[in-house]
């Protein structure tokens, strides 16, 4: 029985929508069902990019508080909190997204807060409606941050607006979103998921699998150094232009066509790292 992720895939894009009324919770049934279908997407070799959305008018609420002031210390506690190498229901759904092979597109719809903001940070690209606000509340529940967010948010905001935003829990509205770099589109909230669909199509039609994998583990690398980048930069370099994908993709851009790139292996052998 589905804790409420709906999953739909066609043309090389998988639409995974949190579809659990009334504000789409994040549940740690609904977290691990999510984890799950990314691991799926993932090892579907038709699979080339997916696109992580919600339900109705809200993206996620976050954690479900209707139980009152206990809520918070019932779930960690319910869902094995005490045992040793706890991971919390959004960090565990963070931590599939930032290994996966294929990128992920946050489509965000609405709201997104606590949980639903913080799953959203390890995709590789957010788009939002205009009137979506982020909320990181946790330090106003007397908790901290989950989801790996101390660690996302200031690679994607830089530290003062992450600082901000994590120590006041305050709501971010979506010219701040977008203006600190949270987003990368603001638009009307019927147009969130085209324009999402539309971004994954153009990436499944025009690049290379093998390619796009491998600039996704350089990207989350996170070296400390520019030689270190360049480094893992060249060796990566040396090992793409030996395989098929490198000429095809001269030859199509010479010849002003659609490339005709390898499909996706799972996995994707010697793209592992």
């Amino acid at each position: 029985m589905s804790e409420g992720v709906v999953q739909e895939t066609a043309d090389g894009v998988c639409v995974l929508t949190l579809d659990r009324p009334p504000r789409n919770a994040i549940t740690p049934a609904l977290a691990d069902e999510l984890a799950d279908a990314l691991r799926r997407a993932d090892a579907d070799p038709e699979v080339r990019a997916v696109v992580l959305t919600g339900a109705g008018a809200t993206f996620s609420a976050g954690a479900d508080l209707s139980g009152g002031p206990d809520s918070l210390r019932a779930l960690i506690t319910a869902d094995g909190g005490d045992l040793p190498g706890y991971r919390e229901p959004a960090g565990r759904v963070t931590e599939v997204v930032a290994g996966l092979a294929v990128p992920v597109i946050a489509a965000v719809n609405g709201d997104a807060v606590g949980g639903g903001a913080t799953v959203t940070l390890a995709a590789d690209v957010r788009f939002a409606a205009d009137t979506a606000r982020f909320g990181f509340p946790f330090t106003r529940l007397g908790v901290c941050p989950e989801g790996a967010s101390t660690y996302h948010l200031p690679r994607l905001v830089g530290p003062g607006p992450a600082t901000d935003w994590l120590l006041s829990g305050r709501l971010v509205e979506p010219a701040e979103a977008l203006r600190t770099g949270l987003v990368s589109r603001l638009l009307p909230a019927g147009e969130v998921l085209a324009a999402a669909r539309d971004w994954a199509a153009d990436l499944v039609a025009r690049t290379s699998p093998a390619a796009v994998t491998r600039t996704r583990r350089l990207l989350a690398a996170a070296p400390a150094t520019a030689a270190e980048a360049g480094a893992a930069e060249s060796a990566a370099l040396v090992e793409l232009v030996g395989r098929p994908d490198c000429p095809e993709g001269i030859a199509a851009f010479l010849q002003r066509r659609p490339p005709r790139f390898a499909p996706r292996p799972t996995p994707l052998p010697g793209l592992t790292g």
